[in-house]
């Protein structure tokens, strides 16, 4: 199943944050990422939704941190 363009623009944005490029605005007003100081971070809820979207697009990317949890 292919991701929608809605989804892809989100998944977009929200990788972009793992790699530190610049964001699309309408990921934070979403609740998606969150601005700390001069950096910004994935919510919960961004976590849970790129998670969802690599699933759908058959995909594995995880934050190293994320790798560890899944370990235990």
């Amino acid at each position: 199943m292919a991701l929608s363009k809605t989804q892809t623009k989100r998944l977009g944005g929200i990788l972009t944050i793992m790699f530190g490029d610049d964001i699309p605005s309408d990921l934070i007003t979403d609740g998606y990422i969150v601005v700390n100081g001069q950096s910004y971070e994935l919510t919960d809820k961004g976590k849970d939704e790129k998670n969802r979207l690599c699933t759908l697009a058959g995909l594995n990317i995880m934050y190293s941190s994320e790798k560890k949890e899944t370990l235990k």
